[in-house]
């Protein structure tokens, strides 16, 4: 149930695909005044993590009595997300009641898209090459935070970050570079160290930087201290204070499906999201803002926000968890939070909706699903996203049986993964998928999880939601 609304120009340039690179972004700014010059930014790269971190420092900046530009994608289930503003502390509660507040009202994007659309016509009347979608967006986002008089913007890259068409902005406030892994490989670099460089591209003269360490699970030594230098490098080339943050840095002190409280340089602080790498996410937003926001601010700004489809918990009881894990490093944070939560295992079986994109790591994401998989297991239903690049759930399935037959988990009597290719079942129709699961779930009272897609969890959760009001199920 996803709303693609959105001006008609800037559906269609999906067709000119992904072009990294900055000349086709300057010279359109440049004929729509530079309106990124008036902006006061803080600029976001990394592999996982990008969009949580986005939304904790605009919480925090927001109850600093700021009025905050977001600029986020993918969108989940509307356009309109991706370019929002919190004005202040007010705004940031609203957001936290009612996800749809501060979005981009569809006059103003279909007045800026055609702005936009008018500057392009004249670049290729001059022989110039036709933007693509995601600098369109960017070009409109821009003019709209400027337009807004936006006391702070927050901006998540969309891919990479040295050539990625947000990175105009010539003097950020700060930069922060979330944790790194092995996605988008093709464009970004098959070693971490290559994807660190493309990463660090956002890093500016004199810029505070913000980093997470790049040491972790699922990331080989050597390749993690690669990485380490080649940001270190740019940093000290760039005169940029560079700040590591560690991943063991925050202490948490309760957890529980309303969320998670932790420790960090002797203060406490709450969040609402879960699992260990919220924390690490927290942690970096927390150290980022620390230079620009009241203490105050960093510690009820935090508090407040709510980022859909990153282990976000809608149901509690029963427990109905989505999350957006799409690569080796995703999926590992996963199965660590299934782990952490240990009361989740003593639920009855769970049901599993999983549906991926093809250009994927799934082998890799299946290993992983397979070998660390610690919760009773019902029944895994394979679906097929509405999107080109999904895989077909039949060869999810395929990919399922080959990753089950390379596990000694599959044999093991004592695994949760025994015997479970008894309990693979491929749909094509995410809506009834999604609808007989949350019906099993009340009848068994168990857990309901689904992974694999931000895309996916886009189009799935008004079913599930649907479902869930026909049972009289409270969303969270």
């Amino acid at each position: 149930m996803i709303d693609h609304s959105a001006p008609e120009f800037l559906q269609t340039a999906n067709k000119f695909g992904i072009k990294l690179g900055l000349e086709r972004m300057e010279q359109l700014l440049s004929k729509l005044g530079n309106p990124e010059k008036e902006l006061s930014a803080f600029h976001i790269a990394g592999t996982n993590g990008k969009g949580s971190v986005s939304a904790y420092c605009a919480g925090m900046l927001a109850w600093d009595g700021k009025k905050v530009g977001l600029y986020t994608s993918p969108f989940l289930e509307r356009f309109s997300e991706r370019i929002r503003i919190l004005d202040g502390r007010e705004g940031l509660l609203t957001w936290e009641k009612d996800d749809t507040y501060g979005e981009i009202d569809s006059d103003s994007l279909s007045r800026l898209s055609d702005l936009v659309e008018s500057k392009v016509k004249e670049l290729l009347s001059e022989g110039q090459e036709h933007p693509t979608e995601f600098e369109l967006v960017t070009a409109v986002a821009f003019l709209y935070f400027a337009e807004k008089k936006c006391d702070a913007v927050v901006l998540e890259t969309g891919l990479g970050g040295r050539l990625d068409s947000t990175n105009v902005i010539e003097k950020p406030k700060a930069c922060i570079i979330t944790a790194l892994g092995y996605d988008h490989t093709d464009r970004l670099g098959n070693t971490l160290g290559e994807i660190a460089g493309e990463k660090g591209g956002i890093i500016k003269e004199g810029c505070p930087v913000f980093v997470m360490d790049t040491h972790q699970r699922a990331v080989e030594y050597d390749e993690a201290e690669d990485a380490k230098k080649v940001l270190e490098a740019i940093a000290m080339e760039k005169h940029a204070p560079l700040t590591w943050i560690r991943r063991d840095e925050a202490e948490r002190t309760t957890q529980n499906l309303r969320g998670q409280s932790f420790n960090l340089k002797n203060k406490s602080y709450r969040i609402r999201m879960h699992g260990s790498y919220q924390l690490e996410n927290a942690s970096l937003a927390l150290c980022a803002m620390e230079q620009f926001v009241s203490p105050e601010a960093m510690r009820e700004g935090l508090s407040h926000v709510r980022w859909k489809g990153r282990l976000e918990a809608i149901c509690f009881d029963p427990p109905i968890i989505l999350d957006g894990a799409h690569n080796p490093q995703g999926v590992t944070s996963f199965t660590a939070f299934l782990q952490e939560m240990e009361v989740l295992s003593e639920e009855n079986p769970c049901e599993v909706i999983m549906g991926v994109m093809a250009d994927k790591d799934v082998s890799r994401m299946l290993d992983i699903l397979v070998e660390n998989w610690c919760v009773p297991l019902g029944r895994i239903t394979l679906v097929t996203p509405d999107q080109k690049r999904a895989m077909p759930a039949d060869e999810l399935r395929i990919a399922w049986d080959e990753a089950l037959r390379r596990s000694k988990e599959f044999y093991n009597l004592e695994s949760c993964m025994y015997n479970a290719r008894e309990k693979l079942i491929a749909v094509n129709d995410v809506e009834t998928a999604c609808r007989n699961a949350v019906q099993r779930a009340f009848r068994n009272h168990a857990p309901v999880y689904m992974i694999g897609s931000l895309y996916l969890l886009g189009e799935a959760r008004g079913y599930i939601e649907d479902g869930m009001r026909a049972l009289g199920l409270p969303q969270n």
